[in-house]
């Protein structure tokens, strides 16, 4: 018995059994088509199978089992509904298009898809440019970020710096202020050093009545109060220093006369073509005006030079008088002459012609601060 060729299931991959007795006779060409295309098929290549059962032009071109051949059909019938519900919204859409762009034509439907794609064209080539754009502004933002950052930290710094030199500015301007404030406090102080008369500083000169005194020291005489020679000799001694010092301030010398302050020991000299004649001492010892004193001498030589003075004093200024004029030994009060010496002389008279001396001397103080150059 014959036994009749069998195939596989182009779906499934079962086994058929093909009846070959309906194939056409001339089967040379398509059967070989056939027959590749099944080879193919089953052997992996792709294929697309509903072409394959379309073109097929006899069962055995396309085997199907009838199981696979029902599903293929319920499949189709599905696609075919599909594409007939397709069909339908065409012809709504077509029919819409119709109604609502009668004049409209496909020319210039596809003149104006045209220009929408150029014009798509253009601003996807403008978007480009732009994103190109933002790009590089993206950079250069964040350079500008970096520099503002740099620049952020270089003015912390300088502002750090400004806070540092404003503080010293501050202490500066504090201590300007605190030298200012020294400076017209030295200032006031040297205006009342320059106001003030050194000379009556040094040389307090103090009348009290008839008692004289200098520096502490009494020069007179008197029961009631006794004063001695060291005493005396002392206040001597301060009466040739200042008289020596206020020569030396307005500059002038006497031809023969000098007075040389050696303390309570000091005395007048003597000198002639500059050599050294003779001395008179201004000290004693034992009780004043008891009798001879040795200091008559150098009293005489005194007034001489305190007159001297005087005399400069007024050729500096017309308007200077001395407070007691000096005539020889004696000084006059009122017309009343009171000698210096003590030889022949009493107490009283004797310490009232030392008040006048002292007196004297100390208007030349203030004649000698008046005539000093201002500063």
């Amino acid at each position: 018995m014959e036994q009749k060729p069998s195939s596989i299931c182009l779906m499934c991959q079962n086994q058929l059994r093909l009846d070959f007795s309906q194939r056409r006779p001339e089967s040379t060409d398509s059967e070989r088509k056939g027959e590749s295309a099944i080879t193919e098929v089953l052997t992996g290549h792709s294929r697309n199978l509903m072409k394959l059962i379309s073109d097929a032009q006899f069962p055995s071109d396309a085997p199907v089992c009838n199981e696979c051949s029902d599903a293929l059909v319920k499949e189709m019938d599905v696609q075919v509904a599909t594409l007939d519900d397709e069909i339908k919204t065409y012809k709504t859409y077509i029919d819409f298009l119709k109604e609502n762009h009668p004049t409209t034509s496909i020319s210039e439907l596809k003149t104006r898809l045209k220009n929408v794609t150029d014009e798509e064209q253009q601003l996807e080539q403008q978007l480009r440019r732009l994103l190109a754009e933002e790009e590089q502004i993206d950079q250069e933002l964040q350079q500008k970020r970096r520099a503002a950052e740099t620049s952020s930290a270089d003015t912390a710094q300088l502002w750090m710096k400004y806070r540092d030199n404003l503080k010293q500015v501050y202490d500066d301007h504090d201590e300007l202020a605190a030298l200012e404030a020294e400076r017209q406090y030295a200032e006031v102080q040297h205006r009342k050093l320059i106001d003030t008369n050194v000379l009556d500083l040094c040389f307090h000169i103090w009348v009290d009545g008839n008692m004289g005194e200098i520096n502490g020291f009494r020069l007179g005489y008197s029961k009631e109060a006794p004063v001695e020679y060291t005493e005396i000799n002392a206040a001597l001694g301060q009466c040739v220093l200042l008289l020596e010092i206020l020569m030396e301030r307005i500059g002038v010398h006497h031809h023969q006369l000098s007075p040389v302050a050696m303390g309570s020991h000091s005395f007048i000299k003597l000198r002639r073509n500059g050599n050294d004649i003779d001395t008179f001492p201004l000290y004693g010892q034992g009780t004043p005006l008891s009798g001879s004193s040795g200091i008559d001498g150098g009293m005489r030589r005194f007034l001489q030079l305190l007159e001297f003075l005087m005399k400069e004093l007024k050729d500096r200024n017309k308007n200077f008088k001395p407070p007691y004029p000096i005539l020889g030994e004696a000084l006059i009060d009122s017309n009343v002459k009171y000698n210096a010496v003590m030889v022949l002389n009493t107490e009283v008279r004797w310490t009232r012609a030392m008040a006048l001396m002292l007196t004297d001397l100390k208007a030349a103080c203030a004649q000698c601060d008046a005539l000093r150059a201002p500063i």
